[in-house]
């Protein structure tokens, strides 16, 4: 059996496309987890490159504590299964379920067992003769998982194996996937685009749009607390409704639809992460199953129903709003196209977004954002608490860091509340806890934080309600400007410098070393040997003639440029962090360029020092 880690895996193709960035997870042994998202998410490269079938741009991929980037898909002990069954016409499913035994040269009385037992469990003993053209779609489905169980692999990747079945096969499949799951005891992972398949199948769901992940969580915990807008919508049938609105408050807080105040509690009152959305417009979300008929309340008109048996979908619109708003109802509503009802919100399951970054900004947020300084000598400034940081993070951090740095981030799901190695011990007060159905949030306040901390401990399991001692992971901890861009580096931040020597002439300041020569404006430097450091954001580049006159970009040659030869590149949201070799460097360069730069466009490149981006030490 084994655990997969998944560290800061990036791939990029030819070109710069970036089909999966900053990928970080960690799956269990014996877990069942599923990456599911639209077309394009980058969900099955990610899958391609745990098998080994795509090469990793960037990161790590360890199965159990073995970094196995470069070891060959066939000695990864990993099993796969297409979307296509991709069986041998010619051969019988017991020919099929053997071939790859065989290519192992296993003895024929274990290839038989194993076929059997395989055969024994997915119950199609009575089918080993047959040949694939006489087996139905699930049938064959059957025998292509059959070949992946006699390998006994220690992980099971199920590349959106039902996409080709018919709905009521793939209902019956789905459990016969879960069964086997537990009968196996081993890992699972399963890419699918279908949400009701990754909802009823997986212990922990990975939603994925653009190559990034969105949110990784059990399934009723992203159903009641998606981050974002996407997560909220994604997920659902039909999908949560979304529509702008002003936030107000009174004693609580509240909006106002068609005329009628609808006020949340005071529990969610205090969950708003900032009370800068009072007054503000922003994106109000509520679920179908959440809106009823009413006697009185928001007035709507009708204007579509479908009866779909146990239930019936109601469309509607209100009256100054856009948005056509769907509700699920019971049956037992008489309502026909062309009424006027009225609905009434369940304000408890209703959500709030930030009208800019669709961001959840009620409800326990995805990272916990606390208000910041970072001192020269990376000490971090939390509140009135000073703490010194891990050379883990110090390391990481930007030259630049100490001036922009606005905000440490820290994972809400990565706190806990047990001892942990290589972490910040801190002492909470409990202010109140909003109970879900998998995690309850803990909303508490401590001496590095004005306003809450929050964390997720498991349903009922929090014996103390008014005090906690909770552990921070130095791994979970972020820096962020207030743009919101990093300001750490996912590896560590080479110091930029190099010795040099410095001379004075005719009004200008030459400065040399190892062949290299910039020339500036009398910078008022003493004559003499010197260490340069180049400070990483202040660095600019220029495009290839080559490149420029490919992708029809103007290009120049600059002074003071130096050519480089890059080999890695880190996205930091506005930016990207690049790390490139130059003449006179003996350590590569960390450098913090605009984001239309991308080393996988242009691996070589030459990259202009202005005379601010120059530090000179004796």
């Amino acid at each position: 059996m084994s655990k997969l880690t998944l560290k800061k895996i990036y791939k990029v193709y030819e070109g710069g496309v970036r089909a999966v960035s900053d990928f970080n997870l960690e799956i269990k042994d014996k877990e069942f987890v599923v990456f599911v998202g639209p077309s394009g998410c980058g969900k099955s490269t990610t899958l391609r490159m745990i098998a080994g079938l795509e090469e990793i741009t960037a990161g790590e991929l360890y199965i159990d504590d073995t970094i196995v980037n470069d070891i060959e898909p066939k000695d990864r002990n990993i099993a796969m299964v297409f979307q296509n069954y991709a069986l041998y016409p010619h051969m019988s499913v017991f020919q099929n379920m053997a071939f790859g035994l065989k290519l192992r040269k296993l003895p024929m009385e274990e290839v038989e067992k194993r076929v059997n037992n395989a055969a024994e469990i997915l119950g199609i003993k009575d089918l080993l003769t047959r040949k694939p053209k006489a087996l139905s779609g699930g049938q064959r489905q059957r025998v292509a998982l059959g070949r992946a169980i006699v390998r006994e692999p220690n992980v099971f990747l199920l590349d959106e194996p039902l996409s080709n079945l018919d709905a009521k096969l793939r209902v019956q499949m789905r459990t016969e996937i879960t069964k086997l799951h537990k009968t196996l005891g081993t890992t699972f992972i399963y890419v699918t685009h279908d949400q009701t398949e990754a909802m009823t199948m997986g212990d922990r769901i990975v939603v994925m749009k653009d190559g990034l992940i969105q949110q990784v969580d059990t399934p009723a915990t992203l159903y009641e607390e998606p981050v974002n807008v996407f997560v909220a919508t994604f997920l659902g049938s039909p999908q949560m409704n979304i529509f702008k609105v002003n936030l107000e408050k009174d004693d609580t807080l509240f909006v106002t639809i068609n005329g009628k105040k609808n006020h949340f509690s005071i529990n969610q009152t205090k969950q708003l992460m900032d009370d800068k959305y009072v007054n503000s417009e922003v994106l109000f979300g509520i679920r179908p199953e959440n809106i009823s008929i009413a006697n009185e309340g928001i007035e709507v008109y009708v204007d579509q129903v479908e009866h779909l048996g146990s239930e019936t979908i109601v469309y509607a619109k209100i009256e100054g709003i856009e948005e056509r708003i769907t509700a699920k109802i019971p049956t037992n509503h008489n309502i026909k196209n062309g009424d006027t009802v009225f609905l009434s919100f369940n304000m408890n399951h209703a959500h709030l977004f930030d009208a800019k970054t669709s961001y959840s900004i009620i409800g326990a947020p995805k990272l916990n954002l606390i208000p910041c300084e970072v001192k020269e000598n990376k000490i971090v400034k939390l509140n009135k608490e000073e703490i010194e940081l891990p050379n883990e993070i110090k390391n990481r951090l930007f030259d630049f860091t100490s001036q922009e740095a606005k905000f440490m981030t820290i994972d809400t799901m990565k706190i806990c509340n047990y001892e942990l190695p290589d972490a910040l011990s801190l002492d909470v007060k409990i202010d109140f806890i909003s109970e879900g159905s998998d995690y309850d949030s803990v909303y508490a306040t401590s001496k590095i934080k004005d306003g809450y901390i929050v964390y997720k401990v498991k349903h009922n399991s929090l014996t103390n309600k008014e005090k906690d001692k909770i552990y921070i992971p130095y791994s979970a901890m972020g820096f962020i400007n207030e743009k919101g861009d990093k300001v750490i580096s996912r590896e560590e931040v080479s110091s930029n410098e190099t010795t040099c020597f410095v001379k004075n002439e005719n009004g200008k300041t030459t400065i040399t070393f190892d062949g290299n020569k910039l020339v500036y404006e009398d910078m008022s430097v003493v004559e003499g040997e010197y260490k340069l450091k180049l400070i990483s954001n202040k660095v600019g580049f220029t495009y290839t003639k080559k490149y420029a006159k490919k992708n029809k970009v103007e290009s120049e040659s600059l002074p003071n440029s130096l050519r480089v030869s890059a080999y890695d590149e880190d996205s930091l949201g506005s930016k990207n962090a690049v790390y490139v070799k130059a003449k006179g460097f003996d350590n590569y360069l960390t450098l913090v360029l605009e984001n239309e730069f991308s080393v996988y466009k242009m691996p070589e490149f030459s990259i202009v020092i202005p005379k601010e981006a120059i530090e000179l030490n004796k």
